[in-house]
């Protein structure tokens, strides 16, 4: 990619260097300027032989020509040996009028007019600036007048007098290097479409269509497509380069909006984009409007304002996005060099005779700022692609990572409560049913009774168990009277009295955090009835200044031995892991007078 790029530009700034303009013309060259518009070309002579035609000390490539016919006079020696034919060349593609005469002696020629609009030269000459084919004379000196109108202000005059040899040479070296310039423009666009395609990245096919009204802009502007396709439409050859430059800030208006990662609070830097493209829809129907109907001849003056204003506001956009680190800063600098070479183009007027000036002060600069913006661009497409792409199957292995770790926990997790069950059963009701087998064993008079208060004391139980392993389904407004009703129904069943006091006013917990702690306290609950041997277990949880749910699970039994907490069974290892995941904290207290155990849990994570 960056030896393509290199290799462009190398090629692109020989185009540049091989534009040189002939000093031989501008040696001689003198001019007269007049509001007068049908001035014959015998006055002309007149005037020129009166001495009313002077030499510019300055001479300047653009003129302000503000409505008045400049005629410009100048001398080609002869050759007594032969005829020689030249060309002279006017590059400039948009002249409204120029027409050149030829007096050698007394004799006096006239060659054909030249107008982009109706009489452009490739109907005489194949090309696409206004040409004239000047044969000297074996005796007398070529004296060549030359007529130019035009309605720009603001008119570029750059001569070339040129043999054939010379001409054709220069032609071909032009012809070359735009063929160049536009594989480039062919090539950018049908990767982008491809790369848009593949990657399903349809937002870059807005980019890629920027780019197509680049390429007519650019044969509009080098007068190309005058001279090889819309040369018989009025309306393209006067409207093509605006309505081009229009559609292209309508499409890449949209690229920015569908493409920029913008964050959801940045509404208002996606909406300048955004509107800016809008503003371009009814510019377009303008358009529109008339190719089929015709006039607003100076549509494409408000346009250009309005596209300026536009894309001003669009690098002012750019500059705090880069500011705040929402996109690089190379893209802002491939934003702003066309419109700085533009404005460069506007302003400078390089002297006839400074080649380098002249060189970086037309369009060719503002052609090569054009190739690098799209380079960089393309860049910054393909890297915003692939990094997301890459961040995606990044987040894709992390995920199946997640995944994986959480069936295996899943699964070790119903294999703790497997075995839990199974102890639970064995524990509770494996003794009932020994003593159940060897009552009836047994042939006692009192066996009945006793058969009947062992069943009494298995439905006891299995009813506890049964409450003590029930999960309802728990919620922030259910849950104080879900664990109203867990307490209620295992004080119905157990020995011990149990007394709760529950009081969160005013808290919106979190369905999750709500059955961790339902979960917590039906593990202490049940732990303090099976081993404490205690009268009394009270539950509390209150909610605490420090925004904290403060749990506390108290007995009066005979407690146990905190330093073998490690080694204690499934359930406080339970009740620490939710803790864990709460972010809370558990503070155990325990000896012959009972066990406290006290939990802390923020509201908020």
């Amino acid at each position: 990619m960056k030896k393509n790029t290199l290799l462009f530009f190398i090629f692109f700034y020989s185009f540049i260097s091989a534009q040189e303009i002939s000093k031989s013309v501008y040696d001689d060259l003198k001019y007269f300027d007049t509001k007068e518009q049908n001035l014959s070309i015998l006055e002309i002579i007149n005037k020129y032989e009166s001495g009313k035609f002077q030499k510019e000390e300055n001479q300047k490539i653009y003129k302000i020509l503000n409505g008045k016919t400049y005629w410009y006079h100048f001398t080609i020696d002869n050759d007594s040996n032969k005829l020689i034919e030249n060309y002279f060349t006017i590059a400039n593609s948009y002249l409204d009028f120029g027409k050149v005469y030829l007096k050698k002696g007394e004799k006096i020629d006239t060659l054909s007019s030249a107008s982009y609009n109706e009489f452009f030269p490739h109907k005489n000459i194949f090309y696409r600036n206004p040409v004239w084919k000047i044969e000297t004379d074996s005796v007398y000196k070529t004296e060549v007048f030359l007529k130019i109108k035009n309605s720009n202000g603001r008119t570029r005059l750059a001569f070339y007098l040129e043999n054939e040899n010379d001409f054709l040479k220069r032609v071909q070296s032009e012809y070359f290097y735009f063929g160049l310039f536009i594989a480039f423009l062919i090539s950018m666009t049908l990767i982008l479409v491809f790369f848009a395609v593949l990657k399903k990245e349809y937002a870059v096919l807005f980019y890629a269509a920027y780019i197509v009204t680049v390429f007519f802009e650019f044969l509009a502007g080098k007068g190309l497509g005058v001279q090889y396709i819309w040369s018989d439409s009025v309306f393209f050859i006067n409207n093509i380069r605006s309505f081009s430059q229009t559609i292209g800030v309508f499409c890449i208006g949209f690229f920015y909006v569908k493409f920029y990662k913008l964050n959801k609070n940045q509404k208002i830097p996606k909406g300048i984009f955004e509107w800016g493209a809008y503003l371009t829809i009814p510019l377009i129907l303008l358009y529109v409007y008339k190719f089929f109907f015709g006039g607003l001849i100076t549509l494409y003056l408000y346009v250009w304002t309005i596209l300026k204003i536009i894309a001003f506001i669009w690098v002012l956009n750019h500059i705090y996005l880069t500011i705040k680190k929402q996109l690089p800063i190379y893209l802002v600098i491939a934003f702003i060099l066309p419109i700085l070479a533009v404005i460069n183009g506007q302003i400078m007027n390089p002297e006839v005779h400074d080649i380098v000036a002249i060189k970086y002060s037309g369009p060719n600069v503002y052609y090569l700022a054009l190739s690098l913006e799209i380079l960089l661009f393309t860049r910054y497409i393909f890297g915003t692609v692939i990094d997301t792409q890459r961040s995606y199957f990044k987040l894709k292995k992390v995920s199946d990572e997640l995944k994986y770790n959480f069936q295996n926990k899943t699964l070790e997790v119903q294999q703790q409560e497997r075995n839990k069950l199974v102890n639970n059963v064995h524990d509770t009701f494996g003794g009932y049913l020994e003593a159940l087998k060897l009552r009836l064993l047994q042939k006692n008079e009192n066996t009945p009774e006793k058969v009947q208060e062992i069943l009494d004391a298995f439905y006891k139980d299995y009813r506890y168990l049964l409450n003590s392993l029930y999960a309802p389904k728990i919620n922030s407004e259910n849950f104080i009277t879900s664990l109203v009703e867990f307490c209620e129904k295992l004080d119905k069943l157990t020995s011990q009295k149990i007394t709760h006091n529950f009081n969160l006013n005013g808290i919106d917990l979190q369905q999750e955090k709500c059955v961790h702690i339902y979960r917590i306290i039906s593990e202490l609950t049940t732990n303090a009835i099976k081993y404490s041997k205690s009268s009394k277990i009270n539950i509390s949880i209150l909610q605490q200044k420090n925004r904290k749910v403060l749990i506390e699970v108290k007995d009066n039994g005979i407690g146990f031995n905190t330093n073998k907490i490690s080694n204690a069974g499934f359930g406080i290892n339970s009740v620490k892991e939710r803790v864990l995941q709460l972010k809370g904290t558990l503070n155990i207290t325990s000896n012959k007078n009972g066990s406290i155990f006290i939990i802390e849990i923020p509201i908020n994570d």
